[in-house]
């Protein structure tokens, strides 16, 4: 199974200068517009033209606002249809996963693409933790993990067809930041040889089954 180091490696490798893509959640924590490593500008300097939505941005940050909506990421329409979808590191945060793909299904193109990326509910660190806790550390806005088989039958349920499934390997610096986490990091690196079953983020490509 493919293994990309980071998003923008996964952006370069999955889409296209041609495709118009929307970014779904796109503001997040602690933006910085001018930053090249923020994945909303990746995708910017990626393709044709990117739009995005969100229930809060600030709209003096950004240029050409007529491409942004503050929407739910539950709710969403445009005027236009997308090549591609990118959903990253969202559908964790959500309540109705069900609407969120509805949503998507009405505003993208029959031949387009929807790209999810969230963690791996399967990773070392969940593990350890709950050998030592009643229940692993997690983000407080998570509503919900995932790994391939949930995700796929998600997607099923909502008339969608996965074409890809790949992993995102892009978190290591945040490993370095405690001695547990170095200690964790030294592990990870030597699964790895092994096995990539571990690896923190998982990815899933998929398009429309219209019945």
């Amino acid at each position: 199974m493919k293994i990309y180091k980071s998003k923008r490696g996964l952006i370069e490798d999955q889409i296209s200068e041609k495709d118009v893509v929307l970014d779904v959640g796109f503001w997040g924590l602690d933006i910085k517009a001018c930053d090249s490593d923020w994945v909303h500008n990746m995708l910017k300097k990626q393709t044709k033209e990117v739009y995005g939505v969100d229930l809060y941005f600030d709209e003096n940050k950004l240029e050409n606002t007529k491409n942004y909506k503050k929407q739910s990421a539950e709710n969403f329409d445009f005027d236009n249809k997308f090549d591609v979808i990118f959903a990253g590191d969202l559908i964790e945060h959500l309540s109705n996963l069900g609407q969120f793909l509805d949503s998507c299904k009405r505003n993208l193109k029959d031949d387009g693409r929807l790209i999810i990326t969230t963690p791996n509910i399967f990773i070392l660190f969940n593990f350890v933790e709950k050998v030592f806790k009643q229940e692993p550390s997690v983000n407080s806005d998570h509503t919900m993990y995932f790994n391939f088989v949930v995700l796929r039958k998600l997607l099923k349920k909502n008339n969608w067809k996965v074409s890809e499934e790949m992993y995102l390997d892009d978190v290591w610096p945040k490993y370095r930041q405690s001695i547990k986490r170095k200690f964790l990091y030294v592990i990870y690196k030597f699964l790895g040889l092994f096995t990539n079953k571990f690896i923190e983020n998982i990815v899933v490509v998929a398009n429309k089954n219209e019945k």
